[in-house]
């Protein structure tokens, strides 16, 4: 017999499923392709950004011999030396990323007037070599030296902003000090520490270049593609000469050291660190031997130490003996001068004790750091205050009892203190809250008193003018007098006189009108029907 249709529609499911499959496989299939397709040629940009980069910083330490207008950034950075060697009051410290970030800076501005100069933060750290809070840094002391100006601050785009440019961020724009206002016969020491600077990011791109190359090789290989020969000999090609241009400037940079034209010799004193040696290009290092200071001993019997090598210096107490390292940093002589060490807060001697019996008392406040803790119940306390006391005043101006587990612990505490000491009852002990609380009340008591003695004033006053003194003459009386003096020639005349002061004119001027007076002998008063 025919098998029955209803029998297998289950042959019918299993096909549909596994049907569903396999488009389920190659829909995922694609969409990795494309993936890796957007993968691919973001990767090709960023090499090509990176070439792009090598490309200016080539032409600008190989066009600096010939005399090339690409090359104006050799100059520029040297200017910054300049600037940052006049600036400098002591040789000591650790070499900085100014140099770094400043030839980046330059190198990115236009190469005919050194303007426009926006190479972002990030960018500028990845090119350097270095963070970006040294790019920061960096910035702000070129723009100390008036040797960078910042034209346009760096912002987040508005939606409009961001569909038209396709970027979040805009980065900060500088435009560089020109050429012609620098001091030339003072830079011109500097160009060959320039230049070293300028070979060291052309290494250092060259770098990044061969690794973003690598990447996108990888990327290639997964897609199924591979390198073509003409492109492997042009990345041949590129290396070796960025190898030689780099070779090229060390050459030049150590025969200048030889001729004795730059770096000379940084004699630091004993116990210096050996990064406190020149930046760059020395090559020797002065005899480094342990300081013999007083009241301290190294850790360290046979290395150099980065401590200070003052004698006589006291020890802090708490230290155990051993003063804490010291990493000098060089003085700039650009601040407007040394800052005021900020003052001690009142609550500093007491806040503490209480802020830690405080976190002993509420579990929520342990994972808070005791400092914020001080500052908050120091802020609205006082040293009379216990843990206790605050704890039993606390749950007893509030209704709800205390949260567990808060979100915010400290933004908790602060709304604690605020709704315990705002309240009409005074608190046991004095409170800087509850003082500010009362002071406020007054104030705002004071202003509504004043203001409604201010509008009884002005009622009285607007009641004053409007009535009319007895004897006195309206305003309406006033006009008409007026304006029978305007149209009478000479006196006026004793009827219209009289009837305008005796009329019902007058009556309006708050003067009461009596009624006729009956005279003897007249009758009685006849009525109208």
């Amino acid at each position: 017999m025919p098998e029955c249709w209803l029998c297998g529609w289950s042959h019918l499911a299993a096909a549909r499923a596994a049907q569903e499959a396999v488009d389920a496989a190659e829909a995922a299939r694609e969409a990795e392709r494309f993936a890796l397709l957007a993968q691919i040629t973001e990767a090709e940009e960023r090499v090509d950004e990176l070439a792009g980069w090598v490309a200016r910083l080539r032409a600008a330490v190989d066009g600096y011999p010939a005399g090339s207008g690409r090359s104006r950034a050799v100059e520029l950075l040297a200017d910054l030396l300049a600037r940052d060697a006049a600036a400098r009051s002591t040789t000591r410290g650790r070499p900085s990323a100014l140099a770094r970030v400043a030839g980046v800076l330059a190198v990115d501005a236009d190469w005919r007037s050194g303007r426009r100069a926006m190479p972002g933060r990030a960018r500028s750290a990845e090119l350097a070599g270095c963070t970006e809070r040294a790019v920061t840094a960096a910035w702000s002391r070129a723009t100390a030296l008036q040797w960078a100006v910042r034209t346009e601050a760096g912002r987040r785009l508005t939606l409009t902003e961001r569909v038209e440019t396709g970027r979040a961020q805009d980065r900060a724009c500088y435009d560089l000090a020109p050429l012609h206002r620098g001091d030339v016969a003072g830079r011109a020491g500097d160009v060959p520490a320039a230049l070293a600077v300028l070979a060291d990011l052309v290494e250092h791109a060259a770098t990044l270049l061969a690794t973003a190359q690598e990447h996108l090789d990888g990327l290639r290989a997964r897609a199924g593609g591979w390198v073509e020969r003409r492109e492997a000999a042009r990345r041949g090609e590129l290396r070796a000469a960025v190898a030689t241009s780099v070779e090229r400037v060390r050459d030049a940079v150590r025969a200048s050291i030889d001729g004795g034209i730059l770096f000379p010799p940084h004699m630091v004193s004993q116990g210096e660190y050996l990064s406190s040696c020149s930046y760059r290009g020395l090559v020797f290092s002065p005899p480094i031997a342990p300081a013999t200071s007083q009241g301290r001993q190294s850790r360290r019997k046979k290395r150099a130490s980065r401590s200070s090598t003052t004698e006589g210096r006291a020890v802090r107490p708490g230290c155990g003996g051993s003063p804490r390292v010291q990493r000098p940093r060089p003085a700039q002589a650009v601040t407007a001068g040394p800052q005021a060490r900020r003052a001690r807060p009142q609550w500093a001697g007491w806040a503490y004790g209480l802020a830690r019996a405080v976190q002993g008392r509420w579990v929520w406040l342990a994972g808070v750091p005791r400092v914020r803790v001080a500052a908050t119940v120091g802020a609205a306390l006082g040293p009379d205050w216990t843990a206790e006391a605050l704890d039993a005043w606390v749950r007893r101006g509030r209704v709800r009892p205390l949260l567990v587990e808060p979100r915010d612990p400290l933004a908790y505490l602060r709304a604690v203190l605020e709704d315990a000491l705002t309240g009409p009852d005074a608190p046991p002990h004095p409170a800087a809250r509850h003082t500010r609380h009362q002071r406020v009340l007054a104030a705002m008591q004071a202003a509504a008193q004043r203001e409604r003695r201010d509008q009884a004033r002005a009622t009285e006053d607007q009641r004053d003018q409007a009535a009319v003194p007895p004897g006195a003459r309206n305003a309406a009386a006033e006009a008409a007098l007026a304006a029978i003096r305007a149209r009478t020639p000479g006196h006026l005349r004793r009827a219209d006189r009289t009837a305008l002061l005796d009329g019902p004119a007058a009556a309006g001027g708050g003067e009461c009108t009596w009624p006729d007076v009956a005279q003897p002998g007249s009758g009685l008063r006849r009525r109208h029907p």
